[in-house]
């Protein structure tokens, strides 16, 4: 059947078989998350600043509000405490399944030299899913 013969019947057809196949593969090509049971997430805000007149650092962790959360930040705010690098820290924390999410430095309140800083922030978190520590990191 030559171009010039087509009618508009045909047309229609073909513009239906188009219709049809487009939305066929519009639906096929949606993205379907599978339900993943909700597994709880703990964050960690780390902040490290520098002690007076020394090489150590002072570090304050805070897991939460709950007395089992402020006991167990206290509890890594002491063994993390006058550690000398910010990736002693970060490996100690990565040792117990906390991965670093995000870095913020603090400006110093009363310095006006550019860049001076008071500290730095890790934000931290830990899936309750791998809640074993790695034996590799902890050797």
């Amino acid at each position: 059947m030559p171009i010039a013969n087509v009618n508009k019947t045909d047309m229609k057809r073909l513009l239906l078989l188009l219709i049809i196949t487009t939305i066929g593969f519009t639906a096929l090509a949606q993205e379907h998350k599978a339900a993943s049971p909700a597994t709880p997430t703990t964050y960690a805000y780390v902040a490290v600043s520098n002690k007076a007149l020394s090489k150590k650092l002072k570090v304050k962790v805070d897991l939460g509000d709950t007395l089992e959360q402020q006991k167990e930040g206290n509890r890594l705010s002491d063994e993390l405490n006058n550690k000398e690098s910010h990736a002693a820290i970060l490996n100690y924390m990565a040792a117990r399944n906390f991965e670093l999410v995000e870095t913020i430095a603090k400006q110093h309140p009363h310095s006006t030299d550019a860049g001076a800083l008071d500290g730095i922030v890790f934000i931290m978190r830990k899936n309750q899913e791998s809640a074993t520590p790695s034996k590799e990191i902890m050797k």
